[in-house]
Protein backbone atom coordinates (compact mmCIF):
# COMPACT_ATOMS: atom_id res chain seq x y z
CA UNK A 1 0.00 0.00 0.00
CA UNK A 2 2.87 2.31 0.68
CA UNK A 3 4.57 1.73 -2.51
CA UNK A 4 1.39 1.95 -4.06
CA UNK A 5 0.77 5.57 -2.83
CA UNK A 6 4.00 6.83 -3.75
CA UNK A 7 4.12 5.83 -6.58
CA UNK A 8 1.22 7.95 -7.73
CA UNK A 9 3.06 11.20 -6.27
CA UNK A 10 4.00 14.25 -8.23
CA UNK A 11 7.41 14.12 -9.58
CA UNK A 12 8.97 16.78 -7.47
CA UNK A 13 8.23 14.71 -4.50
CA UNK A 14 10.76 12.40 -5.71
CA UNK A 15 13.82 15.21 -6.65
CA UNK A 16 13.82 18.53 -5.89
CA UNK A 17 16.80 21.56 -6.44
CA UNK A 18 19.27 22.49 -3.72
CA UNK A 19 22.11 24.88 -4.05
CA UNK A 20 21.85 24.63 -7.65
CA UNK A 21 21.79 20.80 -7.98
CA UNK A 22 19.17 18.44 -7.80
CA UNK A 23 18.72 16.08 -5.27
CA UNK A 24 16.61 13.60 -3.18
CA UNK A 25 17.12 13.03 0.27
CA UNK A 26 17.03 9.85 2.51
CA UNK A 27 13.39 10.37 4.16
CA UNK A 28 12.21 10.14 0.40
CA UNK A 29 14.06 7.00 -0.33
CA UNK A 30 12.41 5.17 2.67
CA UNK A 31 9.09 5.99 1.45
CA UNK A 32 9.51 5.08 -1.85
CA UNK A 33 11.27 1.33 -1.26
CA UNK A 34 9.22 1.01 1.98
CA UNK A 35 12.18 0.77 4.29
CA UNK A 36 12.55 2.61 7.49
CA UNK A 37 14.80 5.83 7.77
CA UNK A 38 16.78 3.95 10.53
CA UNK A 39 17.73 1.26 7.81
CA UNK A 40 18.31 3.62 4.80
CA UNK A 41 20.80 5.76 6.93
CA UNK A 42 22.09 2.84 8.27
CA UNK A 43 22.69 1.74 4.99
CA UNK A 44 24.29 5.33 3.87
CA UNK A 45 27.15 5.23 6.65
CA UNK A 46 27.76 1.56 5.82
CA UNK A 47 28.35 1.84 2.11
CA UNK A 48 31.97 0.78 0.71
CA UNK A 49 32.90 4.15 -1.27
CA UNK A 50 35.49 6.29 -0.96
CA UNK A 51 35.73 9.67 1.23
CA UNK A 52 35.83 11.52 -1.75
CA UNK A 53 32.48 9.51 -3.44
CA UNK A 54 30.87 10.23 -0.31
CA UNK A 55 31.57 13.63 0.38
CA UNK A 56 30.21 14.65 -3.67
CA UNK A 57 27.52 12.52 -3.35
CA UNK A 58 26.07 12.36 0.19
CA UNK A 59 25.28 15.93 2.28
CA UNK A 60 24.55 15.42 6.56
CA UNK A 61 21.32 17.53 6.58
CA UNK A 62 18.61 17.53 9.53
CA UNK A 63 14.63 18.00 9.58
CA UNK A 64 12.13 18.06 12.16
CA UNK A 65 9.61 15.59 12.91
CA UNK A 66 5.80 15.47 13.92
CA UNK A 67 7.08 16.64 17.96
CA UNK A 68 9.42 19.49 17.11
CA UNK A 69 12.56 17.52 17.24
CA UNK A 70 15.43 17.66 14.89
CA UNK A 71 17.09 14.54 13.24
CA UNK A 72 19.15 13.52 10.76
CA UNK A 73 19.10 12.71 6.85
CA UNK A 74 21.25 13.20 3.60
CA UNK A 75 21.06 14.77 0.68
CA UNK A 76 22.05 12.64 -2.19
CA UNK A 77 23.02 13.37 -5.90
CA UNK A 78 22.03 10.92 -8.54
CA UNK A 79 25.78 8.93 -8.45
CA UNK A 80 24.43 8.34 -4.93
CA UNK A 81 21.40 7.09 -5.57
CA UNK A 82 22.42 4.69 -8.00
CA UNK A 83 25.24 3.60 -5.53
CA UNK A 84 22.68 3.26 -2.47
CA UNK A 85 19.85 1.25 -4.10
CA UNK A 86 21.94 -1.16 -6.22
CA UNK A 87 20.92 -3.90 -3.81
CA UNK A 88 17.55 -2.78 -3.35
CA UNK A 89 14.99 -5.71 -4.13
CA UNK A 90 11.79 -6.11 -4.40
CA UNK A 91 8.76 -6.75 -6.90
CA UNK A 92 8.15 -2.92 -7.22
CA UNK A 93 12.24 -1.90 -6.22
CA UNK A 94 13.14 -1.99 -10.37
CA UNK A 95 10.13 0.45 -11.19
CA UNK A 96 11.19 3.18 -8.43
CA UNK A 97 15.20 3.03 -9.06
CA UNK A 98 13.71 4.29 -12.95
CA UNK A 99 11.87 6.75 -11.84
CA UNK A 100 13.96 8.20 -9.85
CA UNK A 101 17.12 8.30 -12.24
CA UNK A 102 14.44 9.92 -14.77
CA UNK A 103 13.44 12.66 -12.76
CA UNK A 104 17.14 13.44 -11.64
CA UNK A 105 17.67 13.84 -15.51
CA UNK A 106 14.30 15.39 -16.27
CA UNK A 107 15.04 17.94 -13.49
CA UNK A 108 18.72 18.13 -14.61
CA UNK A 109 17.62 19.42 -18.12
CA UNK A 110 15.25 21.66 -16.76
CA UNK A 111 18.01 23.60 -14.53
CA UNK A 112 20.54 23.35 -17.58
CA UNK A 113 17.68 24.87 -19.81
CA UNK A 114 17.08 27.64 -16.67
CA UNK A 115 20.79 28.55 -16.71
CA UNK A 116 21.34 28.55 -20.65
CA UNK A 117 18.89 31.93 -20.26
CA UNK A 118 21.48 34.18 -18.53
CA UNK A 119 25.06 34.18 -19.70
CA UNK A 120 27.25 32.59 -16.84
CA UNK A 121 30.42 35.26 -15.42
CA UNK A 122 32.49 33.29 -17.74
CA UNK A 123 30.67 33.28 -20.62
CA UNK A 124 30.71 37.01 -20.05
CA UNK A 125 34.57 37.24 -19.17
CA UNK A 126 34.66 35.75 -22.91
CA UNK A 127 32.04 37.83 -24.05
CA UNK A 128 34.01 40.96 -22.65
CA UNK A 129 37.84 39.81 -24.44
CA UNK A 130 36.16 39.76 -28.02
CA UNK A 131 34.88 42.78 -27.65
CA UNK A 132 37.33 44.18 -26.85
CA UNK A 133 39.78 42.95 -29.71
CA UNK A 134 36.68 44.16 -32.56
CA UNK A 135 37.21 47.49 -31.03
CA UNK A 136 41.42 47.72 -31.68
CA UNK A 137 42.49 48.85 -28.61
CA UNK A 138 45.55 49.50 -27.18
CA UNK A 139 46.93 46.01 -26.42
CA UNK A 140 48.07 46.92 -22.96
CA UNK A 141 45.13 48.46 -21.76
CA UNK A 142 42.79 45.32 -22.70
CA UNK A 143 45.37 42.91 -20.76
CA UNK A 144 44.63 45.30 -18.33
CA UNK A 145 40.84 44.86 -18.26
CA UNK A 146 41.29 41.62 -18.62
CA UNK A 147 43.73 40.75 -15.95
CA UNK A 148 41.18 43.19 -13.54
CA UNK A 149 37.97 40.64 -14.91
CA UNK A 150 40.14 37.69 -14.11
CA UNK A 151 40.78 39.40 -10.36
CA UNK A 152 37.09 40.09 -10.29
CA UNK A 153 35.90 36.87 -10.91
CA UNK A 154 38.48 35.01 -8.46
CA UNK A 155 37.06 37.83 -5.67
CA UNK A 156 33.26 36.41 -6.61
CA UNK A 157 33.17 32.71 -7.31
CA UNK A 158 31.69 31.02 -4.61
CA UNK A 159 31.46 27.57 -3.54
CA UNK A 160 30.72 24.53 -5.58
CA UNK A 161 28.36 22.05 -4.50
CA UNK A 162 31.06 19.49 -3.29
CA UNK A 163 32.98 22.31 -1.67
CA UNK A 164 29.44 23.07 0.22
CA UNK A 165 28.64 19.68 1.17
CA UNK A 166 32.61 19.94 2.06
CA UNK A 167 31.96 22.56 4.81
CA UNK A 168 28.44 21.01 6.19
CA UNK A 169 30.04 17.98 6.54
CA UNK A 170 33.83 19.48 8.11
CA UNK A 171 30.96 21.74 10.65
CA UNK A 172 29.33 18.14 11.60
CA UNK A 173 32.61 16.70 12.29
CA UNK A 174 33.64 19.65 15.15
CA UNK A 175 30.87 19.70 16.52
CA UNK A 176 30.77 15.86 17.31
CA UNK A 177 34.56 16.09 18.32
CA UNK A 178 34.31 19.22 20.53
CA UNK A 179 31.03 18.08 22.41
CA UNK A 180 32.14 14.11 22.95
CA UNK A 181 35.70 15.26 23.83
CA UNK A 182 33.67 17.56 26.79
CA UNK A 183 35.52 20.79 24.69
CA UNK A 184 31.96 22.37 25.58
CA UNK A 185 30.27 24.34 28.34
CA UNK A 186 27.56 22.80 28.83
CA UNK A 187 26.34 26.07 30.92
CA UNK A 188 26.77 27.91 27.72
CA UNK A 189 25.58 25.20 25.23
CA UNK A 190 23.63 22.77 26.79
CA UNK A 191 22.79 21.22 23.43
CA UNK A 192 24.64 20.07 19.87
CA UNK A 193 22.24 22.38 18.61
CA UNK A 194 23.55 25.20 20.07
CA UNK A 195 26.84 24.62 19.29
CA UNK A 196 25.88 23.80 15.51
CA UNK A 197 24.31 27.25 15.53
CA UNK A 198 27.90 28.71 17.44
CA UNK A 199 29.93 27.09 15.05
CA UNK A 200 28.14 28.43 11.92
CA UNK A 201 27.87 32.38 13.45
CA UNK A 202 31.57 32.09 13.80
CA UNK A 203 32.17 31.09 10.20
CA UNK A 204 30.03 33.52 8.60
CA UNK A 205 31.18 36.61 11.00
CA UNK A 206 34.71 35.20 10.38
CA UNK A 207 34.35 35.26 6.06
CA UNK A 208 31.55 37.90 6.08
CA UNK A 209 28.96 35.44 4.71
CA UNK A 210 25.26 34.83 5.59
CA UNK A 211 25.71 31.72 4.21
CA UNK A 212 28.09 28.85 3.56
CA UNK A 213 26.79 28.66 -0.33
CA UNK A 214 28.50 32.05 -0.61
CA UNK A 215 32.05 31.20 1.00
CA UNK A 216 34.33 32.38 -1.78
CA UNK A 217 36.35 29.52 -3.93
CA UNK A 218 39.96 31.28 -2.68
CA UNK A 219 38.53 31.30 1.25
CA UNK A 220 37.57 27.20 0.75
CA UNK A 221 40.40 25.86 2.29
CA UNK A 222 40.95 28.82 5.11
CA UNK A 223 37.19 27.68 5.74
CA UNK A 224 37.91 23.87 6.53
CA UNK A 225 41.15 25.31 8.40
CA UNK A 226 39.39 27.39 11.20
CA UNK A 227 36.37 24.51 11.09
CA UNK A 228 39.09 21.71 12.36
CA UNK A 229 40.52 24.37 14.78
CA UNK A 230 37.39 25.92 15.80
CA UNK A 231 36.35 25.64 19.78
CA UNK A 232 33.15 27.28 21.41
CA UNK A 233 33.86 30.19 23.74
CA UNK A 234 33.43 28.55 27.41
CA UNK A 235 32.43 32.38 29.20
Amino acid sequence: MTQLLVAQKPASHLVFVEGNTVVTDSITIANVFDKRHADVLRSIQNLECSIEFAQRNFALSEYKDGSGKRNKKYLIRQDGLVFLVTGFTGSKAAEFKEQFINEFNRMEEQLKKQQSDFPSSREQFIATMKLALTHEEDLSQIKTEVQQIKVDLNERMTVDYSQQISIKNAVSRRVYKVWEDGIVNRNIHDTKRKVFSALWRDIYASFAVNSYHNVRQKDFDEVIDYIKAWRPRLV
